[in-house]
């Protein structure tokens, strides 16, 4: 934590006013002592607190998550919290940000559990296909089960206990990308069986998992590297949900894409590392839980809507998508049904709570609304 050098920094931060050598070079220096800097002379009583992620400036976590939780934090606490920002992986990579957060280099980071595998599998709960298609349910279902409960620690959610807490974070709010479509070059799909022999990029973990249950192969490849792949025919099609198609110019390189495969979703958190939680004054915790909360109702109608939105930027620039019938839907389930006990039986053996993370999950979404900010 540190304190503002001037009044502009009770606002919400603009991402441009530090150069990418400067970041650098602090990171790299309160990497090294885990301390923030000293005290310079900022009014008593207010505290900046450093959020880092690697999304860039235009992606729905950062103008929908970060942004409207800096704006609540800031209102809530009455200009008692400040916040410096920094986008697009200016600290470090996406996977780099659970380090960064326990050490104190950051105090806020994003936790994508598809990228950490090794540390935070259990939290690949909400990523398994078919658990839902849309974001508010189960970003709601997933702030109970990563919920660090009352001060004392009662009520704490099965993924804060197994593996927030031991890592020591703790989740302040919660995304959900889900819509993972299947996108493929001259080769339409609408069931399991039109996927057989593919290849298809997937983005690793669950999703590997879910591609070969299907009967393709998944192949590993780079975002930026998947229009070329594509136009090269180095690959037959990708799994994406459509708002993270279109940034890539994916439109101009695939041809058909399926409408309502339940292939599962993609789990993001921001998290706040337990040292500088415990430097903060009761009130200021309450604020962030209160923002935290409040953003992710926000955050999950955000993702909804850029993914409508670039569903529909998708289809103008020639992508051909196909809604699947109630019937074709069931036969992808059926097919898909067998990764979630697979998923289980992987934690298990790993002497985790797979199967009780599992049965929390679905308790979860079985009792939570929308819980979205537009209903």
């Amino acid at each position: 934590m540190s304190t503002p050098t001037g009044p502009s920094r009770h606002r919400p931060p603009t991402r441009t006013w530090r150069a990418a050598a400067v970041v650098l070079a602090v990171a790299m220096t309160l990497t090294a002592c885990g301390t923030a800097p000293p005290d310079d002379g900022a009014p008593p009583g207010v505290v900046t607190l450093r959020i880092g992620d690697s999304y860039p400036p235009s992606h729905p976590a950062s103008r929908g998550g970060v942004d409207f939780f800096v704006e609540r934090a800031v209102a809530l606490s009455e200009g008692r919290l400040a916040f410096d920002y920094f986008p697009s992986a200016q600290l470090g990579k996406a996977e780099d940000h659970v380090a960064l957060t326990r050490s104190g280099a950051i105090d806020i980071g994003v936790v994508s559990p598809p990228y950490l595998a090794d540390r935070l599998p259990l939290s690949n709960v909400a990523d398994l296909p078919g658990m839902s298609t849309d974001a508010c349910r189960p970003a709601a279902a997933l702030s109970s089960l990563m919920s660090p409960g009352a001060p004392d620690g009662t009520g704490a959610g099965i993924l804060h206990t197994a593996e927030y807490g031991p890592q020591g974070l703790r989740m302040l709010f919660v995304g959900v990308q889900p819509g993972y479509e299947v996108m493929t070059v001259d080769a339409p799909v609408t069931t399991p069986s039109d996927l057989a022999g593919l290849q298809l990029r997937s983005s690793g973990g669950v999703l590997d998992q879910a591609v070969q249950a299907l009967g393709a192969a998944p192949v590993s490849i780079a975002g930026p590297e998947m229009y070329e792949a594509l136009s090269r025919g180095t690959v037959d099609g990708t799994t994406l949900p459509p708002m993270s198609a279109t940034p890539y110019r994916l439109d101009e390189v695939t041809t058909d894409a399926t409408l309502g495969a339940p292939l599962g979703s993609f789990t993001l958190s921001y998290v706040v590392g337990e040292s500088t939680w415990e430097r903060l004054p009761d009130d200021l915790r309450a604020v962030l839980t209160r923002a935290g909360a409040e953003t992710t109702a926000h955050l999950c109608t955000a993702i909804e809507q850029e993914n409508e939105r670039s569903r529909t930027s998708l289809a103008e620039g020639g992508l051909d998508f196909t809604p699947l019938t109630p019937e074709q839907i069931e036969q992808w389930r059926t097919a898909l049904a067998p990764v979630r006990g697979q998923w289980v039986a992987d934690m298990e053996e790993r002497g985790l709570p797979g199967a009780a993370t599992l049965d929390a999950m679905e308790q979860a979404l079985a009792t939570t609304g929308r819980g979205g900010s537009d209903g």
